[in-house]
């Protein structure tokens, strides 16, 4: 009898076992690629990444540092990342294939929601000559990592003010490394694309005077017309007491074709991130103000995946056609 009932419980825990086993096997693991540790989009990620794993069954997502938007975009066309954010004029040059991008199509890449804004800024010593993106010419200046988003920017900047690469000297550093670099005095200024009052931001602010440099000529927002014209007021900076004009664009959380989603699993997602917006819109002041459900839509320039459209529509918000994907069936 004894021996009868250790094999029924042995049969019972392997049987439990194999459960676990297949469980744990079915389980979609994946990273969303985010940018650097220093701003908002990390600790997004690593937040939602967190509320995926905790409410939408079958999903275990973290969140990834990564180089940004062209990094993430390239990831993602292949494959090997099925989350990941991008600047939306970024992304929307890849998808087309435009510039950078002619000979590497990304038309597999499809839209989840708006996050923050990316907001261009340009900052100089307070004591520089340097009182336009023009002047930048002969000066040693940050433009960011090799073919980051960020310098992308940059080089469309400088090349609207009749500025390319062979006219300056260009540092490929980062926004933090170019922070360390302006206050040492080993460059002249930079461009960078980060948060309005970011952590590196505030550490340069802090550290010794500055002065921003206006991009306010509307022909510039004619010519690029993924980018809004924003005023920075004054005082938002210490020792910056002028507004600024910036150029303004979304950073866009993005999927693909080729992630191991269904239609069901993006639908899933969205709704395990939506539903508990709480859990993660409290990681850094700009989240919490500019991510929103409402504004979820808004300056989106590639298609979005078909269960990110019913996840909208059943929140009652209107799609526009133009984002339907090739894919999409009503």
């Amino acid at each position: 009898m004894r021996k009868s009932l250790a094999m029924v419980a042995a049969v019972l825990l392997t049987a439990a076992l194999g459960v676990g086993a297949a469980g744990a096997a079915d389980t979609k693991r994946f990273s969303i690629g985010t940018a650097g540790t220093a701003g908002a989009l990390y600790p997004m990620g690593v937040a939602m990444g967190q509320v995926i794993t905790k409410y939408a069954p079958g999903f275990a997502a973290t969140g990834e540092a990564t180089a940004a938007s062209v990094e993430n975009l390239r990831n993602l066309s292949t494959g090997k990342m099925w989350m990941g954010i991008s600047q939306s004029e970024i992304a929307a040059m890849a998808y087309n294939g435009e510039g950078d991008f002619a000979k590497r199509k990304m038309d597999n890449i499809r839209a989840m929601f708006s996050t923050i804004y990316s907001y261009v800024q340009v900052f100089v010593a307070a004591d520089s000559p340097v009182k336009s993106i023009a002047d930048f010419r002969g000066k040693t200046v940050g433009v960011g990592p090799a073919g980051s988003g960020g310098e992308m920017a940059a080089r469309m900047i400088l090349g609207f003010h009749g500025l390319t690469y062979k006219d300056l000297k260009p540092q490929f550093i980062p926004e933090t490394e170019a922070v360390q670099a302006l206050k040492d005095g080993r460059i002249d200024g930079f461009i960078c694309t980060h948060p309005i009052k970011s952590a590196a931001l505030l550490d340069l602010t802090n550290s010794m005077t500055v002065k921003m440099i206006p991009l306010n000529d509307p022909a510039f927002y004619q010519r690029f017309p993924f980018y809004t014209m924003h005023t920075i007021p004054a005082g938002t900076y210490k020792g910056v007491e002028v507004e600024v004009q910036v150029p303004i664009s979304r950073i866009i959380m993005y999927t693909t074709t080729k992630a191991d989603f269904t239609s069901e699993d993006v639908y899933n997602i969205m709704k395990a991130i939506w539903d508990h917006q709480d859990e993660w819109n409290g990681v850094h002041a700009a989240v919490k103000k500019q991510v929103q459900l409402e504004t979820a839509l808004n300056e989106i320039g590639t298609p979005l995946h078909p269960g990110a459209i019913r996840f909208f529509e059943e929140k009652g918000m209107k799609v526009d056609p133009k984002l339907y994907p090739p894919e999409y069936k009503k």
